[in-house]
């Protein structure tokens, strides 16, 4: 009887601490009321070539690197999410960094899309498509930025604080339209990648 208390007072504080852990991750996708998006875009991911390993590619994160004040910030991405919301203070961005992951795995590609936010307003960052090799020696991530009508029934439903603002197309300018895609070691490490 003993054990069986014990065992249940484990698994309760294990459920604990992994609610605290979700509750820690989700408080960075929750707005807070009178916040307001001051830039969001929509998302298409794609892979190309004839080898697939079976899963579907995932923009998971961008990296965001504010060229005034040189602070950086990721910007994390549910795994279906097809748009991002954004709070930024106006200036000058530039996202520097991109990762997919097609289920354990992982790759990421250093970029250059630079874009301004400017106060009073919300800026449309288009519609940003990425191309994505399948496995192979060298593969490489090919990505063009449009300005595609997005179904704003559907934006206005994820947020409805664009209702309030004006809107703004801002195309972020690329660096390069190709850039190969670097393998990211899996965490946890799985002991088939440390051969």
């Amino acid at each position: 009887m003993k054990e069986v208390l014990k065992t249940g007072w484990i698994v309760i504080a294990c459920g604990m601490l992994m609610n605290g852990c979700v509750a820690v991750a989700k408080k960075d996708w929750q707005w807070k009321k009178g916040e307001e998006p001051t830039a969001f875009g929509l998302i298409k991911v794609k892979t190309t070539g004839s080898y697939s390993r079976g899963y579907q590619t995932h923009l998971r994160f961008f990296h965001l690197l504010n060229r005034g004040t040189g602070e950086r910030l990721r910007v994390n991405v549910e795994s279906a999410a097809t748009a991002f919301f954004l709070i930024l203070a106006p200036g000058d961005y530039e996202v520097v960094r991109v990762q997919f992951n097609e289920g354990p795995m992982m790759m990421e590609a250093h970029v250059s899309f630079q874009f301004q936010v400017r106060p009073n307003g919300t800026a449309y960052l288009g519609t940003w498509h990425f191309d994505v090799d399948t496995p192979r020696t060298q593969r490489m991530l090919r990505t063009e930025i449009f300005n595609e009508e997005p179904h704003w029934g559907e934006i206005l439903m994820m947020h409805q604080a664009l209702n309030r603002k004006t809107m703004e197309v801002v195309l972020p300018k690329l660096g390069s339209e190709e850039m190969r895609l670097y393998t990211v070691a899996p965490y946890p490490k799985i002991i088939y990648y440390y051969r």
